[in-house]
């Protein structure tokens, strides 16, 4: 029973932590590109082999909402560039894909730009976008 209640008293002390894990850096725009490092290995540290291919998934989701998440771009390169049409603050993940002889073999989990873990630098980071206002009408001379 103590060993319950202990494993408890941690769940209420750190569960906050982990729900309140706070983006360390916002930037504003409507078309940004992000990139990340080149996957060379697998899950299990071992080189990714000769016969694969590595290619990626960029998603974005919701600022605090673990869903929708959306696909936004397919790659081969280590970088993409994303626009934005829905107002609103995102976080962006990336997920790297096997392909074994031009097919498909099997995915990473995502990492999401909200992660220490894995950002440069730990420094974690979002997008907010903003739609623009609408244009100014009934221009005249005075």
């Amino acid at each position: 029973m103590k060993k319950t209640s202990s494993v408890l008293i941690m769940l209420f002390i750190l569960a906050p932590a982990a729900l309140f894990a706070a983006v360390d850096n916002w930037h504003t725009a409507n078309q940004f590109t992000v990139a990340w490092d080149a996957v060379t290995t697998l899950e299990d540290g071992t080189p990714v082999p000769a016969n694969s291919t590595v290619s990626y998934k960029v998603y974005t989701k919701p600022d605090g909402a673990p869903s929708p998440i959306t696909e936004v771009a397919s790659v081969t390169v280590l970088e993409a560039t994303i626009t934005l049409s829905t107002e609103g603050k995102y976080i962006i993940g990336i997920k790297a894909i096997r392909s074994v002889d031009a097919v498909q073999v099997s995915e990473s989990t995502i990492s999401w730009s909200d992660d220490s873990a894995v950002v440069s630098s730990a420094e974690t980071f979002g997008v907010l976008y903003y739609l623009p206002p609408g244009a100014v009408r009934g221009v005249k001379k005075k």
